[in-house]
């Protein structure tokens, strides 16, 4: 071979790599902003020591993982800007996740804040950012506030929540640990808090201590073996791509799907907590158990319970598009058992439900919290009513 030829197969390999290596590079980053939106990325559990600082400063509970902030609580641990008096009894109080909290709205535009003004009765707003209904369940079980009416509202998407241990695996930011219920030979117990002390904080900086929490969350489990998810992303970013191409593959036919001919079926699949309203599933058994102890509390505390099932943008449109219920089978246990509850879903889907969120498949609007409080305060009128007879 002539030195212009080996100088020109020098130059081509040379080309090569770099188009290689940009190309790479190129779905690198792509797969990045992705992740970002879709999470596909399981293990992102790395934690910087200012969020640890953070927490154990304005939110840590020992029991629950975490409760509101303290720059948002009042007298009593509620969510208001004042203070409310000391009483024995008081009208309403509230539990649940950040739907019940009312996030992303002023504390003015809460379906609580709303019913006081309707009403003139107090309604404690108890609820907490990012929390399981098991955690909803458990803060009311440790509130020694009494109240006529007691409320638990949980999230169609809520049922992911409870087969967690730690959020990180699940969500799509990094939360702290919580408890959760599991199946025991007399019934379900909980597992407590893994940091049950301020001081055992520094052991979610510890690769070791994480991993070791995946013997009792249910999502790790889930991805490593029916969705041959990647845990990270690698580089190079081929060898993510080649190493779990079942993952890849799966979730480009999904996308396809959904964008040519979208059933039931592929859209369903956009939300992974969807498989878990399965009759079988250890979620929906578990959020079944929350219903009926949260019932049961109030009982015993002479207290009325509500249940408020709320549901997401998300699955209102299934409900529209399919007449399908993504949540149908909690409603069926509410019925079942003859609880009081609300289906906010069904409320918002005669309506052109858009404006009752801020944007997609978000938080309610102050708008859809309105709505929330007009039907809550319906039904404890119609409850009052059917006693007066």
């Amino acid at each position: 071979m002539s030195t212009t030829h080996k100088k020109q197969a020098v130059f081509s390999l040379i080309l090569i790599f770099f188009l290689l290596l940009l190309t790479d590079t190129l779905l690198y980053f792509g797969l990045s902003l992705i992740s970002k939106k879709k999470n596909i990325f399981y293990g992102q559990t790395q934690v910087e020591q200012v969020k640890i600082d953070n927490w154990l400063a304005n939110s840590y509970d020992s029991d629950l993982g975490w409760k509101l902030h303290r720059n948002d609580a009042n007298n009593l641990g509620a969510r208001r800007n004042s203070e409310y008096p000391l009483k024995s009894v008081y009208d309403i109080k509230t539990f649940g996740d950040s739907f019940t909290m009312g996030a992303e709205v002023s504390v003015e535009n809460t379906w609580q804040a709303f019913i006081e003004k309707m009403t003139g009765r107090d309604c404690l707003n108890f609820g907490v950012g990012a929390y399981g209904s098991d955690q909803a369940l458990l803060s009311y079980k440790k509130s020694k506030i009494k109240s006529r009416y007691v409320v638990l509202g949980i999230l169609s998407e809520n049922i992911g929540r409870v087969v967690s241990v730690y959020p990180a695996w699940y969500m799509r930011e990094w939360f702290p640990p919580k408890p959760r219920f599991k199946k025991a030979s007399e019934g379900w117990q909980v597992l407590e808090m893994p940091i049950d002390s301020k001081e055992k904080a520094g052991l979610l900086r510890d690769e070791r201590f994480v991993n070791s929490l995946k013997t009792a969350d249910y999502w790790p489990g889930y991805y490593e073996k029916n969705l041959k998810a990647p845990a990270n992303l690698q580089w190079p970013a081929f060898y993510t791509i080649f190493g779990h191409w079942q993952f890849f593959t799966s979730r480009a036919q999904i996308v396809f799907a959904n964008w040519t001919e979208p059933t039931l079926q592929s859209e369903m699949q956009k939300y992974k907590y969807t498989h878990l309203y399965n009759a079988d599933s250890e979620a929906l058994q578990i959020l079944k158990f929350i219903l009926d102890e949260f019932a049961d509390t109030a009982q015993q505390r002479d207290e009325i319970p509500i249940i408020l099932l709320f549901a997401d943008q998300f699955s209102i449109d299934i409900i529209k598009k399919y007449g399908h219920k993504i949540y149908g089978p909690l409603i069926e246990h509410a019925k079942t058992r003859g609880y009081h509850f609300l289906d906010i879903g069904d409320i918002f889907a005669k309506e052109d439900y858009s404006k009752y969120f801020l944007y997609y498949n978000s938080h309610y609007s102050p708008a859809g919290n309105e709505k929330v409080a007009q039907a809550v305060t319906d039904l404890i009128q119609s409850l009052e009513n059917a006693i007066s007879y």
